[in-house]
């Protein structure tokens, strides 16, 4: 079956939003409280009293950075400055100032008037500070992170680069992700790994088989030497433990508990190769041990991306508190293009 480029990136921005919702319930909780909870399976579905899934600060950063490309390609201002600003706005949401006057920022977008976006969901501590630090619009964060805060929110990036491919080549693709990245997370994994991401994710949409992608993406992690190396290093532990079809719970003691940015990125590659079905890899990615709701994002977006809208479990969708956002910007952000 032919899948396009448009259900690609629904699939891709749904695909992360469930996982996070996912994960959410899951994150902090350890393995005898999941099994006193939940039993062996594990999380299956929305399991708050209400039924619905509540998506966390990576989904509602990710539509920020869809809205600062919409932005950008309405104003023509510079596309890091509307990044930064984009993100200044979400750090509004959760009610922490900045240095920068909000004067250069509150006036733009349309986000700030959905009010799930202002919910506070487990903001990460490394783009609250260095959000609520930055006193130039554009320049990177001085700090040595490598947490996922970077990368959780790039696939709109690789989205965006999939949508026009004769202006956003590979290398673009992956220094704008990357920068967008450095904004908050000053550590080389912190940053790359988003370029990496935004690269996998623009080619998985222009329909290139992810075994390809992955290559391919490895190879330009090679070209970057010492810096790209650390990532390059799990990306290629993936690949081997997919290739040696390493069950998942090998698989996630090797890669690692997904606190780190580089642990992540492999985790979702090891998914993207082994995962028969849509289903089955987010719930294996909501239930890690580790970082839950942002490897449920991360992997959500990559599946949802590889597999289109169409490939969902059934009816979850309307259960997602803050679908209409999503909606919105999504929509949005094809209106533009």
């Amino acid at each position: 079956m032919t899948i396009d480029i448009a259900e690609r990136i629904w699939g891709g921005f749904l695909g992360g939003a469930i996982g996070d919702a996912l994960g959410e319930p899951v994150e902090f909780l350890s393995k005898e409280e999941r099994l006193q909870r939940w039993g062996p399976a594990g999380v299956q579905g929305f399991v708050h009293p209400d039924g619905m899934g509540r998506f966390t600060d990576d989904t509602q950063m990710t539509l920020f950075t869809a809205e600062a490309l919409i932005l950008h390609a309405n104003t023509g201002e510079p596309l890091l400055v509307a990044l930064h600003k984009a993100y200044l706005r979400w750090l509004v949401t959760q009610k922490f100032p900045s240095r920068i006057s909000p004067d250069t920022y509150l006036q733009e977008g349309f986000l700030l008037d959905e009010p799930i976006l202002h919910q506070r969901m487990g903001p990460g501590r490394t783009c609250l500070r260095a959000l609520m630090e930055a006193t130039d619009l554009g320049m990177p964060a001085v700090n040595d992170s490598k947490g996922c805060g970077g990368l959780m929110r790039a696939a709109p990036i690789g989205f965006w680069a999939a949508l026009h491919p004769g202006e956003w080549d590979i290398r673009r693709t992956f220094t704008v992700a990357s920068q967008s990245a450095q904004l908050t997370h000053g550590h080389p994994c912190g940053y790359l790994t988003g370029g990496c991401f935004a690269v996998l994710i623009c080619q998985v949409t222009l329909g290139v088989p992810f075994d390809d992608a992955v290559t391919e993406t490895l190879q330009f992690l090679e070209k970057l030497g010492e810096a790209g190396a650390q990532i390059r290093q799990f990306v290629l532990l993936a690949q081997e433990l997919a290739v040696k079809r390493a069950p998942w719970e090998q698989a996630v003691q090797e890669l690692g508990a997904g606190w780190v940015a580089e642990e992540i990125l492999a985790i979702a590659v090891y998914l993207g190769l082994t995962a028969p079905d849509f289903r089955t890899g987010i719930i294996q990615a909501a239930n890690h041990l580790g970082d839950a709701d942002s490897v449920g994002a991360i992997a959500g977006q990559l599946l949802g991306a590889m597999r289109g809208r169409n490939m969902f479990i059934p009816g979850i969708a309307d259960r997602l508190e803050g679908y209409s956002a999503l909606m919105l910007a999504v929509s949005e952000f094809f209106t533009v293009s």
